[in-house]
């Protein structure tokens, strides 16, 4: 167990989904949302991306805990897990196990998920209730 991750962590919703599979041409996958703890930060000012409105949103995130997550892979047509994050989804594009010192963990990069996009679909129906009152889910 990872004590310096669990300090710092916060509960996250995360979207996993099941098997994609073509159902009338398309491309489809059951998913679902488990409560995670997680270590979550916006991976610099560079990771900013400007709104026409001057709003600034975060583009890519940097996260460390204990679950291995499912990576999205395009060559494999596969999803990978999301997260809802000041609620936004980003999409898991990196999962390395970092094993190098005894507080060995699990570290992440997101990615926004576009909400124009052609899998706008996944990201409807987020979670509303706060995770931080929720017990933290078993990832299976």
């Amino acid at each position: 167990m990872t004590v310096h991750i669990k300090l710092f962590a916060k509960k996250y919703w995360l979207r996993r989904f099941g098997e994609q599979r073509e159902v009338k041409g398309y491309l489809t996958a059951s998913y679902v949302d488990y409560v995670v703890s997680v270590n979550v930060h916006p991976m610099g000012s560079d990771a900013l991306q400007a709104l026409p409105e001057g709003e600034r949103s975060v583009k890519r995130l940097e996260g460390h805990g204990d679950h291995e997550l499912v990576v999205a892979d395009r060559n494999a047509n596969t999803k990978g897990d999301l997260l809802l994050y000041h609620g936004e989804w980003y999409e898991c594009v990196a999962c390395q196990r970092w094993d190098h010192t005894v507080l060995s963990h699990f570290n992440y990069q997101f990615v926004l998920v576009p909400k124009d996009g052609g899998g706008e679909y996944d990201i409807k129906n987020a979670p509303h209730e706060d995770p931080s009152g929720q017990k933290e889910s078993v990832l299976i």
